[in-house]
Order: C-alpha cells, then structure tokens, then sequence
C-alpha cells in the first residue's frame, strides 16, 4: 500500500534549484548590462548637483551683497581644516570646496572682522574643477568685480564611458549660467 494517497499527496510549494539557478544567471546578465550605464547616470548627477551647488553660492553671494550693501566674495577653500581660508585669487583648483564671505574691506580672504556666510565641503565623486579665478567678488550692487569667468566641472577620472564635463559661466553683472555646448560666449 502507497505511503500517501494519491488524493492527499501534493507537490510542497516553491521553486526547485534549476529554477532559482536560472532566474539568479539572469539577473546576473542584466546587472553587468545595466551597471555601465548606471555608473554613468550617477556621475552625470553628481556633475550637475555640484555645477547647481556652485550657482546657487554665486546666486546667494550676488544677493546678500545686494542686501548688505556691501561685498560679498565666493573663494576657493584651500585644502586642509579649519579655519577656514581661501587659496587664493590666482588659484584655480575648487574641488576642495568654497568659502562665501562679506569681505568689508574688499581684501578677497576671510579675516577677522570677515562674517562667513556659508561654507561648501570639499566635493565627492568629482574630477576637478577648474576655473579661471579663484575668487569672484560682488559688489553693492551686485556686479562681479572681477571679469567675466568660467569654471569648469569634471566628472571623476575613474569612468570609461564618463559624462561630459559641466561648464558654469559669470558674466560681468555678476550672473552665473550654465554653458550651452561647454562654451561661454
């Protein structure tokens, strides 16, 4: 006589090994399909969060000279830790972050009487970014003191398939853009 009847014997629920096999190659498959272009999304983010963190700086710079009637300087923050202190005007290396300050006396570095306004961490995931300054002044009335510049965002070097470079441009009046073709006109 059978152990089990027929009528009380059913298959116990659930995937044998040559099922979960083959659904585990399969998302291997898709995995290294899509990690090249994932890779490549997360990097263009980054340029863009870092090119929109560096506008929104000069925008807030521009404003509060505005509001204080006084000037306002973004610099570049020169490596290391606090105090803060900036690289100086002929640096042109801003991955180490920046520096918005008032600058009473139009120096272009934070000192003692200086009010810094915000201060921007060194930046994650970034291939550099270049620039033609390493301060940009704004005056009372909201002109950038110093001439026209461009600073150029670079995605980290460890991409094959990287996303173009991000290039953010000031014009004269102080108003920073984004360049169309990585040109400032």
């Amino acid at each position: 006589m059978p152990v089990c009847p027929a009528a009380r014997c059913r298959r116990a629920p659930g995937f044998t090994l040559i099922e979960l096999a083959v659904v585990l190659a399969i998302v291997a498959i898709l995995a290294c399909v899509a990690a090249p272009g994932m890779s490549r999304t997360v990097a263009a983010r980054a340029l863009a969060a870092q090119s929109a963190q560096f506008m929104a700086a000069l925008r807030f710079a521009r404003a509060q000279a505005l509001l204080r009637g006084s000037a306002v300087t973004v610099c570049a923050s020169a490596p290391g830790g606090p105090p803060p202190a900036c690289q100086g005007a002929r640096a042109a290396d801003w991955r180490d972050g920046w520096i918005v300050f008032a600058d009473r006396d139009r120096r272009g570095v934070p000192d003692d009487r200086s009010f810094l306004l915000r201060v921007q961490p060194p930046l994650q995931r970034s291939g550099g970014v270049a620039g033609t300054r390493g301060s940009i002044s704004f005056t009372a009335a909201g002109y950038s003191t110093d001439a026209s510049s461009h600073y150029l965002f670079r995605p980290a070097a460890t991409l094959r398939d990287a996303p173009p470079p991000v290039m953010v441009c000031v014009s004269k009046q102080g108003r920073p853009r984004l360049a169309d073709r990585g040109a400032c006109a």
